[in-house]
């Protein structure tokens, strides 16, 4: 995985908001904005003013700052998910190569 730096991670905010992301992507996005005050407050204003204006369009009530919690929590878990599913296919795949070469070692024996 990339690191990003601030410039790269505020190009990808829109992307984020959207769900116009691949998993790698989203990882190291989530990641530094975890880490960087600055990031994480551009996230939350571009939020705001995306998420907000819909939902006062439509004349909904909203708790911005909850919501964009939320979405990055379940980004989070979703990733998390993927990863132990990849790492369960890594697993099986080790597995059926050990299984084919002691197959190959008792039938040349």
């Amino acid at each position: 995985m990339r690191e990003l730096n601030c410039k790269q991670t505020e190009k990808l905010i829109t992307q984020f908001i959207e769900n116009d992301m691949d998993h790698a992507t989203k990882w190291n996005f989530l990641e530094h904005v975890d880490k960087c005050p600055s990031c994480k407050e551009e996230l939350s204003i571009q939020f705001l003013v995306t998420t907000g204006m819909q939902r006062l369009e439509n004349g909904d009530t909203f708790d911005l700052n909850r919501e964009l919690r939320s979405k990055m929590n379940t980004e989070r878990h979703h990733l998390q998910v993927l990863k132990s599913l990849q790492d369960g296919l890594y697993a099986t795949q080790a597995l059926s190569l050990l299984l084919a070469f002691l197959i190959l070692i008792m039938v040349v024996l």
